[in-house]
């Protein structure tokens, strides 16, 4: 069996369906868990005093994914979140807008080497960028999503 490649952290992508070409430089939260019923704790003492325990596993618990990138005069990320989150006379558009969502990465060749997919994402928080006069860095905008599920497909 060849041996696996080492991957950077430092050679990905973001993209959204109908979002792409940003320039990214965060993503985090590519987390999901399945915790024990009970907190791995004693369910119970029986005869003699015989202390019970069960690692059984629950539903999984996905983390909310967040992305930052280099604003630019583009609305498509802010109109996204606005999207599905207004909430105008109690109708609200948020399922008909989540999207599919990857972050994928890259060998020092450009080739894709792993890919995990965000499930019917969406925006439930935007941040737009903070301005100080002295700062020599370029503006900033990030989004929170949650979504239905990660899953490693490559």
């Amino acid at each position: 069996m060849a041996e696996a490649e080492l991957l950077t952290g430092c050679r990905f992508y973001f993209e959204a369906d109908g979002v792409s070409e940003k320039q990214i430089l965060e993503v985090s939260g590519l987390s999901v868990e399945s915790p024990p019923a009970g907190d791995g704790g004693v369910f119970g003492s029986g005869k003699g005093g015989a202390k019970t325990r069960q690692a059984t596993p629950t539903s999984e618990k996905f983390t909310h994914v967040s992305v930052k990138l280099v604003a630019t005069t583009d609305k498509d990320l802010y109109e996204w979140y606005k999207n599905c989150n207004t909430n105008d006379a109690g109708k609200s558009n948020w399922s008909s807008n989540r999207k599919a969502a990857s972050v994928s990465a890259y060998d020092q060749a450009g080739s894709m080497k792993a890919r995990w997919e965000i499930v019917q994402a969406y925006p439930c928080k935007y941040e737009g960028p903070t301005f100080t006069a002295g700062d020599s860095n370029m503006a900033n905008e990030s989004l929170e999503l949650v979504h239905e599920g990660i899953k490693r497909v490559q």
